[in-house]
């Protein structure tokens, strides 16, 4: 047992000497998580909270780092990495707090959260499920038709090839 003992204390000896030796923060390190941090976008497209903790896992690497930026801070950040078209909405809701101290990194999520919910609320308001394929009830033998074929007028029989007309009923009895 005790050389079980002795093997852990020296296991850990050798962790602890080489975590100091390669786990240097370097300038380079933190530039390259701040560019990061500063090229991230939201995108509309997806639902924002797995992007959310995307961001959030950047300021925990820099913290990581020691470099920890204030709360305000990120805050902004994230403000000015929304879409343009949400910025307005969302800045409102997240600045109109009672004092600076209230605005947060859990109100700003909130607020975003809010508006990807609404937003989508709305497209499937926009698109029911129910989809109309074709504007006249009257089946047409054939493929599916366009929009412009169904609203173009009737045209008749759309073979041009002349028919023969018949002969009688005389003929057709082979009389």
């Amino acid at each position: 047992m005790a050389a079980g003992a002795s093997n852990q204390v020296t296991a850990q000896h050798w962790w602890d000497q080489t975590s100091t030796l390669y786990n240097i923060t370097t300038p380079a390190t933190i530039y390259r998580i701040f560019v990061q941090v500063w090229e991230w976008r939201l995108s509309p497209n997806r639902a924002p909270q797995g992007q959310l903790n995307h961001l959030l896992m950047l300021y925990n690497q820099l913290e990581d780092e020691g470099q920890t930026l204030p709360t305000l801070t990120k805050v902004m950040t994230l403000l000015n990495a929304l879409p343009k078209d949400w910025q307005q909405l969302v800045t409102h809701h997240v600045l109109n707090q009672p004092a600076v101290a209230n605005i947060t990194w859990a109100v700003a999520t909130a607020v975003i959260g809010n508006h990807w919910d609404g937003l989508q609320a709305h497209k499937k308001h926009l698109n029911p499920q129910m989809k109309v394929n074709k504007l006249s009830a009257v089946q047409r033998k054939g493929p599916n038709q366009t929009l412009q074929q169904q609203m173009a007028p009737y045209q008749g029989s759309l073979s041009k090839v002349p028919q023969k007309k018949g002969k009688g009923k005389a003929h057709a009895r082979g009389a």
